[in-house]
């Protein structure tokens, strides 16, 4: 009898017990769904490899929202998505990961800036000084009556094929051409590119040689002014320029110092015959005190330049001291018994061969592509900084200026996000994840990130 007691009294224990364990259990569990505040999944490694995240944080800059994701667990997670909803659970928004772009036409020098509201990248400071192709006047920046110089007859027209000066000598040499109305570029602030299209034209030469004719094609680079740039001492130019014996035309790096003497560095010869017409392209890099690098393309710019290499003279050294400077371009001239022609096809001037990028975040990743052709990229990497410099010299080189394409900045790496679905977090790392959202979004709401393989987490955010 007192066997069947003492088991009927112990029984009740046990059930008391037991309900204890099991409320304790659903506690953890309501807990645990209620704050969102731990993520796990269903182990998709080997048992004891679990996947873990939690949300530690999150920012939002302009429409730039902004959460930072810790592994807790042993196995990486691969977030493949994120959702904004109300917490009435209405219906969820896909955020998608944040990437900018910029405008179509990039110069060397230009810089450029995120604006985290539109998710555009903006052109901060133009890197362009001057691009013509002399199609039609342009009184706000040339002068075309000032540079007349001993001519017996001239002229200045401009057509769709770009600027043509006509000179016929009244004895001796005669100059006519084009200044700039001011003062346009200072070389103490390296870096400055100038590309220029210069041709000797056969009008009028007898025999079409025009390689042998004495009159030259020329650019000077002086901070001062006169009607004759070679007196507008010291100055720097490139010249298709004539020589004798034999007679020829030279593409040419000249520089008259303030005494007047003449240093000349010589990159081509054309050599008298019948239908030559001298053409060349200068790409002139100033991106160092006192030298120039050049490159230069003979009669097209295509394919490598037939020369490049730098050079430097006590000129040159003068121009660079001299501030802010003109831009001449000129048909010289020492034929009288008719006009001769030259033809200038395109100026350009600009602030270097980078472009800057600025307001980034490290590690984004940034692309430069053309617009033609996205698949060919021309820059790739990752930020280190806030800031990033492209260099595109190589581009310049090969395709000249403007370059019709696209600066991209992702926030995150779109090669992992290619290879493994989402944005990787490794276990012990914290990764910041970046979203695009709309300007009308603000308030409370619940924030759903979705691993690859199904699980979630979430948790209420107020922005």
């Amino acid at each position: 009898m007192s066997g069947k007691q003492n088991r009927k009294a112990i029984a009740p224990i046990i059930s008391i017990l037991l309900l204890i364990v099991i409320a304790i259990a659903s506690a953890i569990v309501v807990y645990g769904f209620i704050t969102g505040s731990l993520a796990e999944y269903t182990p998709s490694k080997p048992q004891g490899i679990y996947k873990k995240i939690v949300i530690e944080g999150y920012t939002r800059q302009g429409n730039l929202l902004t959460i930072y994701v810790r592994n807790v667990g042993s196995a990486s997670v691969t977030v493949s998505s994120v959702y904004l909803d109300t917490p009435q659970k209405g219906q969820a928004i896909k955020l998608p990961f944040a990437v900018f772009q910029s405008s179509t036409e990039i110069w060397g020098g230009d810089i450029w800036q995120l604006n985290y509201n539109n998710f555009k990248i903006e052109l901060k400071q133009p890197g362009k000084i001057l691009y013509d192709t002399f199609t039609s006047e342009d009184p706000s920046t040339w002068d075309d009556e000032y540079i007349n110089y001993n001519n017996e007859w001239n002229r200045v027209y401009y057509d769709p094929n770009g600027l043509k000066l006509l000179s016929e000598s009244d004895d001796g040499w005669a100059v006519r051409g084009l200044i700039t109305i001011d003062k346009i570029i200072d070389l103490r602030e390296v870096p400055i590119v100038i590309e220029v299209d210069l041709q000797k034209t056969s009008y009028n030469v007898p025999n079409g040689d025009a390689a042998a004719s004495p009159f030259a094609a020329c650019l000077y680079l002086s901070s001062s002014k006169n009607q004759n740039p070679y007196y507008a001492t010291p100055w720097f130019a490139v010249k298709l320029y004539p020589r004798s014996f034999p007679y020829r035309t030279e593409a040419q790096l000249v520089t008259r110092n303030s005494g007047g003497t003449i240093k000349t560095k010589i990159l081509y010869t054309w050599s008298s015959a019948r239908d030559t017409q001298p053409r060349g392209v200068f790409l002139l890099v100033f991106n160092e005190s006192n030298k120039v690098y050049y490159y230069f393309w003979s009669d097209s710019r295509s394919g490598d330049p037939y020369t490049s290499g730098s050079w430097s003279s006590t000129g040159l050294e003068q121009v660079f001291n001299d501030g802010m400077h003109y831009i001449y371009l000129t048909i010289d001239n020492r034929v009288t018994v008719s006009s001769r022609k030259v033809h200038v096809r395109y100026l350009q001037i600009y602030r270097g061969t980078s472009i800057s990028i600025v307001n980034l975040k490290k590690d984004w990743f940034v692309k430069v592509v053309e617009e033609d052709n996205p698949s060919e990229v021309i820059f790739e990497g990752a930020a280190n900084s806030t800031a990033l410099q492209v260099d595109l010299l190589n581009y310049i080189i090969d395709s000249g200026m403007p370059l019709r394409g696209s600066i991209l900045v992702f926030t995150y790496d779109p090669q992992e996000v290619e290879k493994y679905g989402g944005i990787v977090v490794p276990p012990g790392e914290v990764k910041s994840i970046s979203l695009s959202l709309s300007s009308d979004f603000h308030g409370v709401y619940v924030l759903t990130l979705v691993d690859v393989s199904g699980g979630e987490v979430s948790q209420s955010i107020e922005i």
